[in-house]
């Protein structure tokens, strides 16, 4: 597959570059909202002359232009990008409608939502200087920026960002590198799986992660912020002051992880050639009344964790397995193959009828899960499987040379290293939160 690569810096625009960019993302919205209305309204009218409809011509952003000459102030590229974003929604929803996904219909912008617009590098007008931290943008010339990051890609577009507490980013897309060919041959010492636990995040037969609770955290923090912002008058300026506070720590958290998931991710990564998931559906997890809906989306994203370890074991060739969602990882007993059928979701530990093992629920799914996501690797992805009982590969950045590198060992000193550094994921003065088997 080939790589495409994304690189989000912070910027500093002064006055007149923060005036630029606010009319730039609200002519932006304006288009958008124009261009949605003008195609439903044509919908309504036409929607019984078929014909008439396909073959209606629609405004393009020149015309729009000339009727509102204040979206001449905007970055050109900017406002086409917003007209192929309209069409790009409209075509992701009819498709739904063909293959029977649940995409909704294009609705209008808000102007208290999503604050951002993309542009693209034509005739080298973003540019960069690494030497003085500076970026170079349509309509708005030097920006400083804050990144230490170093790049030789060309790049393709940028899309710039405002937060809700004010703050400007960038997003540069660079150019796509070579396509990577992944692995044919992986050491099984190097594969490793997981099972996913509300209480402890990650879980196999080695180790186990404990939730992080970004959220849980600095709950109660959150409820009294909520509660002043919702005690000031609307419109006043100590409402906007509350609502500021709010929308820091919130994207305080939000920072806190998905920091800490890219390391822990990159980690796994590195260190291993193959990682053995579990496709959870989260939507439905989301739910139930119980703290598991706290847990798999705001203590921890799981959609994010596993969309930034597939990304990352394909640029570096490795394999990223799922094993199928009905497939029975708790309920089946990891040593003799029983199926226990009247087991429930609170019961964590259990008791094999056939051969009297005791399971530990999220560990036995674990086992269970390592034995379907090897099958998968040999029987779908034709990888052949080394069994080494001496694995002498090494990884940077985890541990030394000549270091024991055993899977334990391994998922050991990744953990610990994250959970050393309090600032990345635990606020509690507590012992790092690590359970070794």
């Amino acid at each position: 597959m080939s790589v495409i690569q994304a690189i989000n810096v912070r910027i500093y625009p002064n006055k007149t570059q923060r005036i630029q960019i606010n009319k730039t993302i609200g002519c932006c919205r304006f288009l958008y909202n124009k261009m949605l209305a003008e195609r439903n309204d044509v919908h309504e009218r036409l929607k019984d002359d078929k014909e008439t409809l396909y073959a209606y011509k629609y405004k393009t952003e020149k015309q729009y232009k000339e009727e509102f000459p204040f979206l001449k102030e905007a970055d050109s590229k900017a406002l086409q990008n917003s007209n192929r974003n309209l069409f790009s929604a409209f075509l992701n929803f009819f498709q739904g409608l063909n293959k029977k996904r649940k995409v909704g219909r294009p609705r209008f912008k808000s102007k208290c939502g999503k604050k951002s617009y993309t542009t693209n590098n034509i005739n080298n007008n973003i540019q960069v200087d690494f030497a003085k931290k500076k970026l170079k943008l349509p309509k708005l010339e030097w920006i400083k920026y804050n990144d230490d990051r170093i790049f030789t890609q060309k790049i393709t577009k940028a899309t710039v960002k405002k937060t809700k507490t004010g703050n400007y980013f960038v997003s540069l897309s660079l150019e796509a590198q070579e396509d990577v060919e992944p692995k044919k041959n992986v050491h099984e010492d190097k594969v490793t799986q997981f099972d996913m636990s509300a209480k402890e995040f990650l879980v196999n037969d080695l180790i186990k992660m404990e939730n992080p609770r970004f959220y849980r955290s600095v709950e109660n923090s959150i409820k009294k912020l909520n509660r002043q912002h919702s005690r000031t008058q609307k419109g006043s300026k100590n409402r906007e002051k509350a609502r500021i506070k709010v929308a820091k720590l919130y994207e305080k958290i939000y920072n806190r992880k998905k920091d800490w998931t890219h390391k822990l991710t990159r980690m796994l990564a590195d260190s291993f050639d193959a990682v053995i998931l579990e496709d959870l559906c989260v939507k439905g997890m989301q739910s139930f009344n119980s703290g598991l809906s706290k847990s798999v989306t705001l203590d921890f994203s799981w959609y994010q964790f596993t969309t930034y370890l597939k990304y990352k074991l394909e640029w570096l060739g490795k394999h990223f397995i799922k094993v199928a969602r009905f497939f029975p990882s708790s309920k089946k007993c990891s040593c003799c193959g029983e199926i226990n059928s009247t087991l429930t979701l609170s019961e964590r530990t259990w008791t094999c009828k056939i051969c009297g093992t005791t399971h530990d629920r999220d560990v036995n799914a674990s086992k269970n899960l390592r034995k379907e996501g090897l099958r998968i690797l040999k029987e779908v992805k034709n990888i052949t499987i080394i069994h080494d009982d001496k694995n002498t590969v090494g990884t940077t950045g985890i541990h030394a040379s000549g270091d024991n590198v055993r899977p334990k060992d391994l998922l050991t000193k990744i953990y610990r290293q994250l959970s050393e550094k309090e600032e990345l994921c635990f606020v509690r003065n507590e012992s790092p939160p690590f359970k070794g088997e």
